[in-house]
């Protein structure tokens, strides 16, 4: 098996920007003219980094063992989602560090595939193994021919990149290798590439089922089955293409499956836009639209910031629209050229709408949202969590919330409760101080920086 090359950064194949404040044209003028200038933060709380990424795309794929090769705290990621998959750490300490693991590493192996028979083994390196160099390809070559199974390298080191998304792209490349070559192409199977599963994508899969078409759901619950139609579909096909971009030219450079860029399928409209796209591609009959006649208009001109991972932002950001909202600001993890023609989109009505680019950055979002001060914040939970407790009234909504058509119904359900719910006026009618006064004193790009070469 040929050790392969890291993926490059998120930073250098597509631009991305982990910090960045400022207006959305000024970002597409960016864009547009070539890379953008990198920016960096001189000091910041917490974020999430790409051996963290990495492993949440390994635990959603059914079966496979995870190693993770370096010290007992790299595996936190997986304690923290109490993961069901078969894992170990290889628990290294100073001296594994200072003379090599590769017997560790070894026996963990064997151990793993002892008590939970994995179909697969993703053998994780992380920065520890950068500092002794362990050889983790030779180990897996050896013990994969020993205990007949695929034994994969997926090696992060959490320096490279400061855009989480990275491990994404990572993930994807170990995943990829995993699909077996060979059988005839199916005309009726797409991939749906998707990291999350929940009622909103089952929604969706039911959507594009509806053409006539079987859904090979990849790789969150796949399995060795899963894996193996993932090389005979007709396409492939990402409810957010920004999480899997890397997956699906994977899949197409190593077994020609083309894919479809779409925006992600969220609210009514944007489904059926989604389902017809798909109809199209595959040569099939699209359903009739559905004429929507009630009125939504549920915020009644209320100020809405949005809070959410890039791809989600962009598309909740029409449904602010819908609901009769106002955007007055955008805040997302990262931002990237995959994320242009959205920018382009809410540009168009929205050219110097606020843009904040942060992943856990509370103090900035909180000092950036005091400026603006919105009537309502929708975020993640964490987002959400962060606004509540500066006083602004905010509704939490996870990415599979969101999906398909009953997605915007449960978001509008979330925003009516919050408007209707005198508990929460009364609680915000006194918030708590989120931060001394001396830092809200500063500006929110207070530490945000040019890089300078």
């Amino acid at each position: 098996m040929t050790r392969q090359l890291q993926p490059p950064t998120r930073e250098r194949r597509l631009g991305a920007l982990s910090a960045y404040l400022g207006d959305v044209g000024s970002l597409i003028a960016e864009f547009e003219a070539g890379p953008p200038v990198t920016r960096i933060r001189t000091f910041s709380q917490v974020a999430v980094d790409d051996v963290s990424a990495a492993l949440q795309v390994l635990t959603e794929t059914d079966g496979l063992g995870i190693i993770v090769h370096g010290a007992r705290g790299c595996a936190g990621a997986l304690a923290a989602a109490e993961a069901d998959r078969p894992w170990a750490v290889t628990n290294l300490d100073q001296r594994d560090t200072i003379l090599g693991a590769d017997g560790t590493l070894a026996r963990t192996l064997r151990q793993l595939h002892l008590r939970h028979r994995p179909w697969a083994i993703v053998v994780v390196a992380t920065p520890v193994v950068a500092i002794n160099n362990d050889d983790i390809q030779s180990v897996a070559e050896e013990l994969s021919d020993e205990l007949g199974i695929p034994i994969i390298e997926l090696r992060t080191d959490g320096f490279r990149s400061r855009v989480a998304a990275t491990g994404l792209d990572i993930a994807a490349q170990a995943i990829a290798t995993l699909v077996p070559p060979g059988g005839a192409r199916q005309r009726d199977v797409i991939n749906l590439l998707a990291l999350e599963r929940g009622p909103g994508l089952a929604g969706v899969v039911q959507a594009i089922e509806s053409l006539g078409l079987a859904v090979n759901l990849f790789p969150v619950g796949a399995g060795p089955a899963t894996f193996a139609r993932a090389a005979q579909a007709v396409l492939s096909v990402a409810v957010f293409e920004d999480e899997t971009d890397a997956l699906r030219r994977e899949l197409d450079r190593l077994h020609g499956v083309p894919f479809l860029r779409l925006p992600p399928p969220i609210g009514a409209a944007a489904t059926q836009r989604f389902v017809a796209a798909i109809a199209a591609a595959t040569e099939r009959t699209a359903p009739a639209p559905v004429a929507d006649t009630h009125d939504v208009r549920i915020l009644n001109g209320r100020s809405v910031v949005v809070a959410l991972p890039p791809s989600s932002a962009l598309a909740v950001a029409e449904l602010v629209d819908r609901f009769g909202g106002e955007l007055v600001g955008l805040s997302v993890d990262w931002v990237d050229s995959l994320h242009l023609d959205g920018l382009r989109t809410i540009g168009t009505a929205h050219p110097e709408l606020p843009l904040h680019v942060a992943a856990g950055q509370p103090f900035e979002l909180v000092n950036w949202l005091g400026r603006i001060a919105p009537d309502l914040v929708i975020g993640t939970p964490a987002t959400a969590a962060t606004a509540a407790r500066a006083g602004i009234a905010a509704v939490a909504v996870g990415a599979d919330d969101l999906l398909g058509a009953s997605g915007e119904t449960r978001l509008g359900s979330r925003i009516q409760r919050l408007l209707d719910g005198q508990a929460l006026k009364q609680r915000l009618a006194a918030p708590a101080a989120s931060y001394l006064a001396g830092w809200m004193k500063r500006s929110p790009d207070w530490h945000i920086k040019r890089e300078v070469r």
